[in-house]
C-alpha cells in the first residue's frame, strides 16, 4: 500500500465530514489490521475500488456517534439506529470516495462501487484482494471516538 494511494481518501474524508456536519475531526494514531479483515463498529459503509487502483474503503461507527452525526446532518433527532442513519453514513462514503476518485483519475482509471451498509455489531469483510491489510484511522470529535476510516488500496 503506497501512502500516495491513502492520503487522498483521508483528506477527502475529513473535508466531507467537516462540510456535512461542521465537525472538525482529530485523527488518532493509525493502526494496521490482519490480512484481509476488518472488525469494528455497529454500522459501516463499504466501497470497493476497481481498475488500476484496487481495494476497499470503509467508514465505521458505533451506534451512539452514528445517531449523533445523522442528527446533525439531517437536523432531525433520531431515537435509534434506523435507515436514515445508515443512509447518512453511506452518503459520506459515497461523497468522499467520489472526490478521491477525481484525484486518481488524473493518473489511473478506477471505478468505485455503490456503498454497501453493514450493521449490527462486529463484522468481518474480506477484501477483494485478500493479501492486503487495512490502514485504520480513528477519529475523535470533542474528545470522543466518532469514526474509523479504513483503507486498503494498491
Amino acid at each position: 500500500m503506497v501512502k500516495e494511494n491513502v492520503y487522498p481518501f483521508i483528506e477527502e474524508f475529513e473535508s466531507t465530514v467537516l462540510n456535512m456536519s461542521g465537525w472538525e475531526l482529530m485523527a488518532g494514531r493509525p493502526y494496521i489490521t490482519e490480512i484481509g479483515e476488518l472488525k469494528q463498529g455497529d454500522i459501516a459503509s463499504v466501497i470497493e475500488i476497481s481498475g488500476e487502483l484496487q481495494g476497499t474503503i470503509a467508514v465505521s461507527m458505533t451506534e451512539k456517534p452514528a445517531i449523533e452525526f445523522a442528527d446533525v446532518v439531517m437536523d432531525t433527532p433520531h431515537d435509534s439506529m434506523d435507515t436514515e442513519v445508515e443512509e447518512v453514513l453511506a452518503e459520506i462514503v459515497n461523497i468522499f470516495a467520489g472526490q478521491a476518485k477525481r484525484h486518481f483519475e488524473k493518473i489511473a482509471a478506477i471505478s468505485i462501487s455503490l456503498p454497501i451498509s453493514v450493521r449490527n455489531g462486529e463484522f468481518s469483510r474480506p477484501l477483494s484482494i485478500n493479501n492486503m491489510r487495512y490502514v485504520c484511522v480513528p477519529y475523535q470529535f470533542n474528545g470522543e471516538l466518532k469514526f474509523v476510516l479504513s483503507i486498503a488500496v494498491r
